[in-house]
């Protein structure tokens, strides 16, 4: 065999294999692509009311349902889960094709789930809610550890990451670390009954302290605050990673981030007490590391 002869049979080889690499790696990515499904019927979870505990609550599910079917051409049913635990394991298992999770609980599954995708957020005004808790100007309290004992009010359709803060503060469950907590209908009731003298504190999340700010100028100058919160993720629509066709997703994200363009998608927004869909920002991942540290995920699988 001439020198010529070995040279030609030596790329002949490295072609041949070079072809069976690439052979196999598309029918890798081919695999892997095809556990990608559009169903007949998008399966969403939820971890509990969307709507804040609002009586409109049958109503906005409605107008969500409807609003999906337009802007993905699918039927859909939305699942209510036990817990954040429950959706995550039932996403997981293609069980469930889309997620609706508190941003706190999302922090939470994460850890456990990093196939866990956001695909949009639900704000209602500040992307990364606050939460405060404030007295009179003139009670002697300066830290929350003063407050033990005390009287305290919130509203009952309060959002879910509230409670993640007061229980962080308190160290236990609120109902004992406070002689009462007294409900209100809303955050305004509530904070007039500080000023008011009628409890001792108030825990209320930043956009609601802003627009009594606005609207009872003098009475807020009769409050103060005793602790804040870490910014915390606000509600997250979220899918498990391959397990729905890209084009679907990419119609679903997009009808969610033009909701807001739509009557159909204002009335839902309404409902939802949000006001808007947003993208998902750079700086997400650094929100959720904060409030794994911060705010670590309770014990018990009925929270």
């Amino acid at each position: 065999m001439t020198w010529l002869e070995i040279c030609w049979q030596v790329v002949r080889e490295a072609r041949r294999r070079l072809l069976a690499c690439a052979l196999v790696g598309l029918l890798i990515f081919w695999g892997a692509d095809t556990r990608a499904e559009t169903p007949k019927v998008l399966l969403i979870g939820t971890t509990g009311s969307l709507s804040g505990g609002s009586s409109n609550e049958k109503a906005a599910l409605k107008t969500l349902k409807v609003f999906i079917k337009e802007e993905t051409g699918l039927d859909n049913d939305i699942i209510r889960q036990k817990n954040w635990r429950e959706l995550a394991d039932n996403m997981a298992k293609r069980k469930l094709h889309v997620g609706v999770f508190q941003g706190d609980e999302f922090a939470w599954a994460t850890q456990k789930h990093a196939e866990l995708k956001p695909l949009a957020l639900a704000i209602n005004i500040d992307r990364y809610p606050i939460g405060h808790i404030v007295t009179r100007r003139d009670n002697m309290a300066k830290t929350v550890a003063d407050l033990r004992g005390a009287t305290l009010t919130m509203t009952s359709s309060a959002p879910h990451f509230l409670r993640t803060f007061l229980n962080q503060v308190c160290g236990k469950n609120p109902e004992e670390f406070f002689s009462k907590v007294k409900l209100q209908e809303n955050v305004e009731d509530a904070l007039d009954d500080v000023v008011d003298g009628v409890v001792q504190a108030a825990c209320v999340d930043r956009a609601s302290l802003l627009a009594f700010k606005r609207r009872k100028p003098g009475r807020f100058q009769q409050l103060k605050e005793v602790a804040r919160s870490e910014p915390f993720p606000p509600v997250v629509i979220a899918h498990y990673n391959k397990v729905l066709d890209g084009g679907l997703l990419r119609r679903f994200k997009a009808g969610l981030l033009g909701a807001s363009r739509k009557e159909k998608g204002r009335t839902m927004l309404t409902l939802f007490r949000l006001t808007g869909m947003q993208e998902v920002p750079e700086d997400f991942s650094k929100v959720l590391e904060s409030t794994q540290k911060a705010y670590p995920p309770p014990k018990s699988d009925s929270k």
